[in-house]
């Protein structure tokens, strides 16, 4: 018998599609000109509370969004990647190489926009953190911002969507649908996603505080 299990909650996915548009949107205002950068940098504040966010709602959030419950182990990774397992993906949340790309995601994203408040263009933008840094330091993060950085996050985003592609029409698995509805099909009875009213306005509490704080500390202007 198949069961429909709520496996992503709502701030997760919510987290996913606004995560999606703010790097598109950082993307494009860094090659629209100099009077963009004010904007650019507000963005990477935001997707930086995302990121904060989404760390703590490892912690706290729905069953399968908890870091706990990713399937990280080297074993469980070598195992999934046999041709047999990895043909007929049988894990509900995240598989392994799922788990292991969604940290190195959240790592690669929040070093980007850290970097990105540690830099100085010499033009119109200077990230609040460079009142705290040595010339040394701001010149080492401008230089990762923009040329290690961008080039690595594109090339995870691109290896994340082919990724995505090739389990839908290669394997006959769909991981789109799921984040967008929240539900998947399991012929057996696991554990579900909590996502009521409560947690959601835990998530939406802990989100505004978490922008409060760095846009009260670390304004971009």
């Amino acid at each position: 018998m198949t069961n429909l299990i709520k496996i992503w909650d709502l701030p997760t996915r919510l987290f996913h599609g606004a995560l999606a548009l703010l790097i598109a949107g950082a993307f494009i205002t860094v090659n629209l000109g100099d009077d963009w950068m004010t904007l650019h940098g507000q963005m990477g504040l935001v997707t930086l509370a995302l990121i904060v966010f989404r760390i703590c709602w490892g912690v706290f959030g729905g069953h399968w969004s908890q870091f706990r419950n990713f399937a990280l182990h080297p074993r469980q990774v070598i195992s999934y990647l046999k041709v047999s397992s990895f043909a007929f993906p049988s894990y509900i949340g995240h598989n392994p190489l799922g788990s292991w790309s969604a940290l190195l995601m959240i790592f690669s994203l929040a070093l980007q926009a850290l970097s990105g408040l540690c830099s100085d263009d010499q033009i119109l933008f200077k990230g609040p953190l460079t009142l705290y840094l040595s010339e040394s330091q701001i010149e080492w993060a401008s230089f990762y911002h923009s040329e290690v950085g961008q080039p690595l996050l594109i090339a995870l985003i691109g290896t994340h969507l082919f990724a995505v592609l090739f389990y839908k029409y290669k394997l006959q698995h769909d991981l789109i649908k799921p984040m967008l509805s929240g539900y998947k099909s399991s012929d057996s009875v696991v554990a579900a996603s909590v996502d009521n009213l409560k947690s959601r306005l835990l998530a939406l509490g802990c989100f505004a505080f978490i922008v409060f704080l760095l846009f009260y500390f670390l304004p971009v202007q």
